[in-house]
């Protein structure tokens, strides 16, 4: 081997030049096989592209960012493009909120790689379990006024209060007080609760009324905030029965007077002729998969239509004359009815299956698991 002298151009720069046997000795396969690793590694460290997909909010303490100019500490605005990382220091907290809507929050001591094919997470069906059969669930007691009618079944733990029926009437299911069904449906209503307020907001909806909106399949938030409707909220499905709607609601859920939640495009006919718990014909289409998850209470207002499970930490008022589709699960609270209806979703009524989440395939298609024919599933704990 032979090194030459530096060159004048450049005094730092020097030519190597060596003959095939001895540059075959020096560099052993472990040499070549480090080399090779550092190359891709260093190749892999760089952003997919350098266009900003996803931006710093809600920066809390130190967060470190390391993109394709290098690692320094972020700033709330900063822009991210595919690949950038962010670490978290003790006592920090920061939000990656990208162009599409939805929002990654990192709390202390975590790593996060922004990653272009998963800015938006599908929204999913929480696994219900042993409250699937449940259409009303309270704490301490259900109240009833008048002539209230449940489709499902209407339960009660760690209480056992149960008021108004007869007056109201339980249609398809039974009333359940004492026994292992109430307690483990409202074990497996914590573990539904905490699992959509897990999941990752698509969209931030504080301070708007939910009447007058069209959305789409996501999940929709209220972060520390009440959520309101007034009018009509329509869930457009897009063609999809299966099409799953999550509302995260921090503190209160109220609906007005004469209020209504109107499913669309869900790709199945409503059938003119089938009839509510009531009696009365229901000509709208509905959607098994539309859960509200609701930090305190929720009230829904007289003469409304309403749809979706309503997992309420405290207590769930069903106003009269109103009807849920769905379901009313209070976690702690009391359920109170007046001359209303609630009633599990006619979909699923023929099944006991909860979602068994097997996987989020392609853009946020879930697929779902049925165990056998009959509505009154054990529990999978």
């Amino acid at each position: 081997m032979m090194i030459a002298s530096s060159n004048a151009r450049n005094p730092r720069v020097f030519a190597l030049e060596t003959k095939p046997a001895t540059f075959t000795r020096m560099c052993s396969p472990l040499l070549l096989l480090a080399a090779l690793l550092a190359a891709g590694l260093a190749q892999a460290q760089q952003p997919a592209s350098t266009r900003a997909i996803a931006r710093v909010t809600g920066l809390q303490g130190n967060v470190l960012v390391s993109q394709a100019d290098g690692m320094a500490a972020a700033v709330n605005g900063q822009q991210l493009a595919p690949g950038a990382r962010l670490i978290t220091t003790a006592g920090a907290k920061v939000t990656i909120t990208y162009e599409r809507g939805c929002l990654v929050s990192m709390g202390e001591n975590q790593r996060y790689t922004v990653r272009e094919a998963a800015e938006c997470t599908a929204a999913k069906a929480p696994p219900l379990g042993a409250a699937t059969p449940f259409a009303v669930l309270a704490g301490p007691q259900v109240v009833n006024s008048g002539g209230s009618v449940i489709r499902g079944d209407l339960g009660v733990s760690p209480g056992t209060g149960v008021v108004g029926f007869p007056g109201g009437k339980v249609v398809d299911g039974t009333i359940q007080t004492t026994g292992d069904a109430p307690n483990q449906a409202q074990r497996d209503v914590s573990k539904a609760y905490a699992d959509l307020a897990s999941q990752q907001c698509n969209v931030r909806l504080n301070g708007q009324d939910l009447g007058g909106q069209t959305l789409t399949p996501g999940v929709y938030c209220f972060p520390s905030a009440a959520a309101t409707l007034t009018g009509e909220l329509v869930l457009d499905a897009q063609g999809d029965p299966n099409a799953v709607f999550v509302f995260q609601v921090g503190t209160t859920l109220t609906t007005a007077a004469r209020s209504s939640v109107r499913v669309a495009n869900s790709g199945q006919e409503a059938d003119a002729g089938a009839r509510a718990a009531d009696a009365r014909t229901r000509q709208r289409a509905s959607l098994c998969h539309v859960y509200w998850q609701v930090g305190n209470s929720a009230a829904i207002g007289s003469d409304s239509n309403f749809i979706g499970t309503i997992i309420a930490t405290e207590r769930i008022g069903v106003a009269a004359n109103a009807t849920i589709d769905g379901r009313a699960l209070a976690r702690t609270g009391v359920v109170t009815m007046d001359t209303s209806v609630v009633e599990v979703p006619q979909c699923i009524l023929p099944f006991a299956y909860w979602p068994a989440t097997i996987g989020i395939i392609g853009a946020g298609v879930v697929t779902y698991e049925v165990l056998k024919n009959d509505k009154r599933p054990k529990s999978p704990n």
